[in-house]
């Protein structure tokens, strides 16, 4: 799997707002005037907006975009054949569309969804828009298109408007867009610009009957998926139903931009409109949800508020947010036009609202579910996790939870696949909806108590209040959704909370690899190691190319000739290593080759010391290899493991299991998988099992090379479990009955070839990611060799059979943790006991004691605090790394009373200091005597390290003038200064700091 970075970039905006100036000053050149010209059609610039449009009807002088006709003028009556007395269904809608593509004069091939994770890309998570589906190889030209032109239904998932979702009747998190793709290339011309518009007229004018004078064509740019060109979107009734895209650019992430050789259509339509335009519906939901919304009524007890409805849908258009200037002030005007109060507005369509919503986010998330995500923290299925605790928070603050709940959620999940499916087809069973939805749910009950923590801090260090910066750290760092953010701080969500995170996501870009070697011009290296797999010697290859090895002093030690069977690291299989021999004249020079890797279509042969031949001579070298055939070996066991382990991971966790990630090496593999929670120990031996009965089942494994859309067709994207793979063939790894796979890398001819897998380890890599570490063949053997050794040696230390060692370490464990309880017990009574021998002594005591747990002290001492503070005294515990006190600080004097004693104080501490240090070097003498002859001088580093910590305790002077309040201080501090414990140093060095208080890092 192609290793990727991530960059900065220019949003879509940013790199539209760069080429619409030039784009609107020369129409004729990137607009199809002509065909707008054949059905009467002429260019204005919309009085509202200030864009270039066409229209039929030359009375019209806005453009047709909601914002600037001020409202849906289609509801209550609908259009075209709808008007007629003619409701269609959002089925309905999808078969209007084929009928007339299909019969158009360039007939039109309708091809099957793709899957919404775009799996065959590197670049994106999901599929946003019909042409994902096809780039960029189908827009380059290096492969051909399943059909060209082409038609499909393609679900897309956006998160960029779920801010809107609910109110404006048009936006979705997840919905099927209708489109039209052409691709021209130099070779093969189908239709433009003008075929394109023609075609879409024909569509609404004669399939759906709208009237010709309710259609305007929008001017504008498109931008997405690295392409860029002039479109042309289409309105009727104030709705915007389609967009055709004209992709003549390939843009850059700095918003650059150059043009493509193949000119590219790319229509794009939302299916979810066309019922409701035509249906002159309140709103597009009822039309595309309407079985989900009767459960989700049915399970609620909500109604859908038809009554304001219809008098606030036509306007709803005018709460996009992100671009209402000012959202509150549009609610008013809002109210104002239907005659109702603004909070009976908001508080009436609220509930409606959430309803949509919770329609909308379950469709979204069934569908990318199905289709191989799983809701986390990471990347994109982040927004999966946000839009599903979304709907928690809705079924929780509206005390629908207890009514709907898991099975309830699931019920909804059904009534999508029922609708869907006339369109995208037959959906498949899926086990693991259930159990994916309880742990999300745990996660989000479980996050709450720690979330509302930090968010406390949060709020406190900004001082009451969240920027909308800060609401986003809290979704995406401490897991609360919105609603649960605005329930705890009392704040109102932010208009565009949604708009402005999708825009943040939207500007990491994942670009490839900066490659260290240009090789371009180079031919092909062959690969030996895929033609001839039970080779491990070649000869008689030749030189293209010696390179310097820019990772290591420029030492010409890389070498790139016609054909190898050493394989270079890829898809996740480590190198070969083995022997070259370059042979030129009569003079030969032999190698170990340590390591290979593969760019573009060379391999780089890597050698363990430079080739002292000379570089314009290499034309003449004969060169011949052979490979590490162990290393090899163990090599393609573990890749061919891997594809089993991934199919028995299926089989037994759900088919929510996608490979993620892959590594082999000749010791051990790993196999990233998708997975909603750890790999239990019952579920690992089920793996391990499954595995296991896979080998010993001596399934044949084929390998064979197919084009890409031919193995698409024939296997499905589930190919691509390792990532996206360039090019236009797919080398296809057939395990027969087990697992089929696009993949690279060495395999063996049949599983029994394995021998065995051993699943060492698993466990969680990041959210929703887990990871199964495994051995197979010899290396298995080794793994359970050495599992033996350690039964056996415990069995003879013990003294037990091995079947009672698990009873045996039991009692062991049993008995340790009983004596490690008394220790605590004697500990503490021992420093309770000096602690108040301290406490009631006059003098300086130094005592030592032997692995003082600190745990202790924090625990037990503050209960001494009182009595320390009546007395004025401190107690200071000093370990090799750590100190711990309970001290009593002088309270600072005003500034009064300091300037009048200054000079008095100066003397009498003079004085006092000199009879407090008699008074100490007297009592204690003898202790200190006795400490530092039990101490070795010459002791060596480790044994400084283990010196004992030290209980000192020492009198406070406080008489002072004026009447001041003692003070106690308690804390621990872990400091790293005391290597050797020389107890006058210490004395000292509380001394000098006169108590005043306890040491800081930088003390």
């Amino acid at each position: 799997m192609t290793e990727t970075k991530e960059v900065k970039s220019l949003t879509v905006k940013e790199i539209k707002a760069l080429a619409r100036p030039e784009f609107e000053a020369n129409p004729e050149k990137f607009y199809p005037t002509n065909v707008f010209a054949k059905y009467g059609f002429t260019r204005a610039k919309c009085t509202k907006c200030g864009h270039f449009f066409w229209r039929h009807n030359k009375e019209i002088d806005v453009c047709g975009d909601s914002n600037c006709v001020g409202k849906y003028t289609f509801i209550g009556k609908g259009l075209g054949i709808g008007q007629k007395g003619k409701k269609i269904s959002y089925y309905d809608a999808w078969q209007t569309y084929v009928r007339s593509f299909t019969n158009a004069s360039i007939p039109h091939t309708v091809i099957q969804r793709y899957p919404v994770v775009a799996r065959w890309r590197a670049d994106v998570d999901y599929v946003a828009a019909g042409i994902y589906l096809f780039q960029p190889y189908c827009v380059t030209g290096e492969i051909e298109p399943p059909a060209n032109p082409l038609i499909d239904a393609q679900f897309c998932l956006r998160f960029n408007d779920l801010d809107n979702i609910g109110l404006t009747g048009r936006h979705y998190s997840g919905f099927n867009m209708l489109g039209v793709q052409v691709f021209n290339t130099p070779s093969k011309y189908v239709y433009f610009k003008e075929e394109c518009v023609d075609f879409n007229l024909q569509w609404l004018l004669n399939e759906l009957e709208i009237p010709v004078d309710e259609i305007t064509l929008i001017e504008d740019v498109w931008a997405g998926g690295g392409n860029l060109g002039p479109s042309i979107e289409y309105f009727a009734g104030g709705l915007e139903i389609g967009n055709m895209v004209f992709m003549q650019y390939k843009t850059f992430p700095d918003g650059s931009r150059e043009p493509l050789q193949v000119q590219v259509i790319d229509v794009g339509i939302g299916l979810e409109r066309i019922p409701w335009v035509i249906n002159g519906s309140y709103t597009s939901y009822t039309d595309v949800f309407p079985k989900a919304l009767a459960k989700l009524e049915e399970l609620t007890g909500a109604k859908i508020n038809n009554d304001i409805l219809a008098k606030f849908g036509p306007y709803s258009c005018l709460l996009n947010v992100d671009e209402a200037e000012d959202l509150a002030k549009v609610w008013q005007e809002i109210a104002k036009k239907i005659g109702m109060d603004v909070e009976d507005l908001r508080e009436g369509i609220s509930e409606t609202k959430d309803l949509f919503v919770v329609s909308d986010h379950t469709r979204t998330l069934f569908v990318a579910i199905l289709d191989g995500s799983l809701p986390s923290n990471v990347g994109g299925a982040s927004n999966l996790r946000n839009i599903l605790r979304r709907v928690f928070s809705i079924l929780h603050k509206r005390g629908w939870w207890e009514k709907v709940g898991i099975k309830g959620l699931l019920e909804i999940f059904n009534c999508h696949r029922e609708e869907l499916t006339p369109i995208m087809g037959e959906f498949g069973d899926y086990k693991s909806f259930g159990s994916i939805l309880k742990n999300e749910y745990q996660k989000w009950i479980t996050t709450d108590k720690e979330s509302k923590t930090k968010l406390g801090h949060l709020i406190k260090k900004r001082k009451g209040k969240l920027s909308s910066e800060d609401w986003i750290l809290c979704m995406q760092s401490y897991g609360l959704d919105p609603d649960k953010i605005s329930e705890i701080t009392k704040f109102p969500i932010p208009n565009n909370l949604y708009y402005l995170l999708a825009e943040q996501q939207e500007r990491i870009t994942k670009v490839p690899p900066a490659e260290l070697y240009s090789v371009a011009h180079l031919p092909p290296t062959d690969e030996l190691f895929y033609e001839k797999e039970d080779s491990i010697e070649f000869e008689g290859a030749y030189a293209y190319e010696i390179l310097e090895n820019k990772l290591d002093g420029n030492k010409k030690n890389i070498i790139i000739i016609n054909q190898t069977l050493f394989y270079p690291t890829s898809g996740g299989q480590e190198y070969d290593t083995g022997e070259m021999v370059i042979k030129f004249g009569d003079q030969e020079e032999k190698f170990n080759v340590i390591d290979v890797q593969k760019v573009s279509k060379s391999i780089l042969h890597f050698l363990d010391h430079e080739i002292s031949f000379p570089k314009e001579k290499m034309k003449e070298f004969s060169i011949s290899g052979k490979i590490d055939a162990k290393r090899r070996m163990l090599l393609q066991n573990h890749h061919t493991a891997t594809h089993i382990v991934s199919a028995a991971c299926r089989k037994i966790l759900g088919p929510h299991v996608w490979q993620h990630g892959a590594k082999k090496t000749p010791d051990i593999a790993h196999l990233d998988i998708t997975h909603f929670q750890s790999i239990t120990h019952e579920e690992k031996q089920a793996i391990e099992k499954e595995s296991n009965k896979m080998i010993f089942e001596r399934k044949s494994i084929s390998k064979y090379v197919l084009p890409k859309e031919d193995a698409e067709k024939r296997y499905g994207f589930s190919l691509y479990q390792g990532g996206a793979i360039p090019g236009n063939e797919l080398r296809i790894v057939n395990i027969d009955g087990i697992d089929i796979e696009a993949c690279c890398g060495t395999h063996c001819k049949n599983t029994a070839e394995v021998g065995l897998v051993r699943i060492v380890k698993t466990n969680r890599i990041s959210d929703g990611i887990v990871r199964l570490y495994f051995v197979a063949s010899e290396k298995a053997l080794d793994f359970i060799e050495d599992e033996s050794n350690i039964i056996n040696k415990l069995s003879v230390d013990w003294t037990c059979p091995s079947k009672d060692i698990i009873q045996t370490a039991n009692r062991f464990f049993d008995g340790y943790k009983s004596f490690k309880k008394q220790i605590a017990e004697l500990s503490l009574t021992l420093i309770n006991t000096q602690s108040q021998a301290m406490i009631d002594s006059s003098f300086l005591n130094l005592f030592t004691s032997v692995n003082v747990d600190v745990g202790l002290l924090i625990s037990n001492m503050p209960n001494f605090a009182p009595e320390i503070k009546a007395k004025k005294k401190s107690l200071f515990f000093i370990g090799n790394s750590f100190i711990y006190s309970l001290i009593v600080e002088k309270p600072k004097e005003n500034q009064k009373e300091k300037s009048k004693g200054k000079q008095k104080k100066n003397e009498n501490e003079k004085e006092k200091e000199k009879e407090i240090q008699k008074e100490n070097e007297i009592q204690n003498e003898n202790e200190i005597q006795n400490e530092n002859q039990n101490q070795n001088q010459n002791q060596n580093q480790n044994q400084r390290k283990k010196a004992p910590a030290l209980i000192v305790k020492n009198k406070v002077n406080s008489k002072s003038k004026g009447k001041k309040k003692a003070q106690s201080i308690t804390g621990i501090l872990e400091i790293t200064s005391f290597s050797i414990l020389d107890p006058s140093q210490i004395i000292d060095y509380l001394e000098s700091k006169q108590f005043k208080q306890f040491p800081n890092k930088s003390d």
